[in-house]
């Protein structure tokens, strides 16, 4: 895991870029035991718990998938989540190559989530942890697994100053443990489908 650049969040007019790459080789895997995980939206939040609450399909469609998901955001603002719409668009380059482009189509945040006071903010007010986020998930099966590697990319507000040298170091922290956490929690993923798929070709007795 490793940000893009030296300066990470890069500054921009009224906010931040957030901008990191990891890398993972998954031995005796196959491009396809991935894809089954990646493109089973509905369960998201299975595989990627806690922070995914829920997660659900709206259109499935090649080359274009649309989905939902509600994450909970523990990060820096207890009680609040996440509502967001993603498209995801997949590309195969050929039988061991495949690339997926992920933009959110909106986000919004739900404030005092689980509590009586309950309520979504509406789209772009808020505090702006997150605004966008948009990714970039390249696959390649050889050597006897597959190569993942995930560019990330967020929006997000501006730090104020007179926290940032508090809180900055806080946002890369998350930033790069949030990617490393999706990495393992999608390889334990594949795992257990692999364990499962093996159950129902070999009874147990």
């Amino acid at each position: 895991m490793a940000p893009v650049s030296a300066r990470n969040p890069k500054k921009v007019p009224g906010g931040l870029i957030h901008h990191w790459i990891g890398a993972a080789f998954l031995p005796d895997t196959k491009l396809a035991d991935i894809l089954q995980v990646t493109r089973d939206y509905d369960r998201y939040k299975q595989f990627y718990r806690p922070f995914v609450i829920e997660s659900k399909t709206v259109v499935r469609s090649d080359p274009d998938d649309r989905f939902s998901m509600l994450l909970m955001n523990t990060s820096l603002f207890p009680k609040s989540a996440l509502d967001a719409d993603y498209r995801a668009t997949a590309v195969r380059l050929d039988d061991h190559r495949f690339y997926t482009v992920s933009e959110t189509m909106r986000v919004q945040e739900v404030d005092d989530y689980g509590q009586p006071g309950e309520h979504r903010v509406p789209e772009g007010e808020g505090r702006g942890y997150i605004w966008k986020l948009f990714s970039i998930s390249r696959l390649e099966q050889r050597d006897g697994g597959v190569y993942v590697e995930v560019e990330a990319v967020a929006l997000s507000r501006d730090i104020p100053a007179m926290v940032r040298l508090v809180v900055e170091p806080i946002v890369r922290r998350i930033s790069r443990n949030s990617m490393l956490l999706s990495i393992k929690q999608t390889e334990q993923a594949v795992r257990s489908n692999a364990l499962a798929n093996l159950k129902t070709v070999i009874p147990t007795y």
